[in-house]
């Protein structure tokens, strides 16, 4: 498969504090600083490439090159790990304000619809790797060891599309979908239904009635949104797109453990 790979001007337009020179005035003296280009051109070596960034939105101006940024690299076409429907990447997350250490994850890019997941590994999700001289070798040595859970993740998916669920499983899990986006009081926060999220954005989703289709429909429509629904006033509205790297990771993750859950209840072993 080709992919577009971002040189240096394509981040910089994306993510401009990943070209960050010094950390935020608010650092203590114990801060490490190492800027991301250098972890990122380490990867590169490696032979992991660039092909996503964004970084938050930040109001404070002092904050806009210093702020949490995030990057997805991909592998070059012919050594790419395909799993399923999707190939393997690794998800870099940082900040030099404080906001945030250094944060490594394994992640899947589903083709059939060009959308970026981030699946836990471990109790803790990722890598993390606090600011230091020593970030780069801990890097990469996190995306060695992430890169061999990949068989894990490919198990999983497996196990998620050979389970059936009739509509009112998959309305319940969107239901617990929605309260991970919107909170305990989802029913009056989130301005869609249930059904509303498992809408099919493609025939091929539409047909598939499994846990993995459920969880891929609930996914795309969170994280790209523009589902149409009612605001709490009645007005007629869409549900916005995640453009927040720190949402996007914790909801990516929710879900992929919401899922997993899902599955034990329908009585698998996951840990098996």
């Amino acid at each position: 498969m080709s992919m577009m790979m971002l040189n240096d001007d394509h981040l910089h337009r994306a993510a401009p504090a990943v070209f960050a020179q010094a950390p935020h005035d608010a650092v203590s003296e114990r801060y490490g600083f190492v800027p991301t280009i250098q972890v990122v051109n380490a990867l590169r070596d490696e032979g992991w490439h660039p092909v996503r960034a964004q970084q938050t939105n930040c109001r404070d101006l002092e904050r806009v090159g210093v702020a949490k940024h995030m990057i997805r690299f991909r592998q070059d076409p012919d050594r790419q790990m395909a799993v399923g429907d999707s190939v393997a990447e690794l998800v870099l997350t940082n900040s030099h304000d404080r906001s945030s250490a250094y944060q490594l994850d394994l992640g899947l890019f589903r083709l059939i619809c060009l959308n970026g997941m981030v699946t836990p590994v471990g109790e803790t999700g990722g890598i993390r790797v606090r600011h230091g001289k020593n970030v780069v070798d801990e890097i990469l040595e996190g995306s060695v060891a992430l890169v061999d859970h990949v068989p894990n993740i490919q198990t999983a998916m497996e196990t998620f599309r050979s389970l059936s669920v009739d509509r009112g499983e998959a309305e319940l899990f969107a239901a617990s979908a929605l309260e991970l986006r919107y909170g305990d009081d989802w029913q009056r926060q989130a301005p869609i239904k249930p059904e509303n999220l498992l809408e099919a954005r493609r025939r091929e989703d539409a047909q598939d009635q499994t846990l993995w289709g459920a969880f891929n429909k609930a996914q795309e429509n969170l994280l790209k949104g523009g589902i149409r629904g009612r605001s709490r006033s009645g007005r007629r509205t869409r549900t916005r797109p995640i453009n927040s790297v720190t949402e996007d990771v914790r909801l990516n993750r929710a879900l992929w453990r919401l899922t997993e859950r899902f599955a034990e209840l329908k009585g698998v072993d996951l840990a098996a």
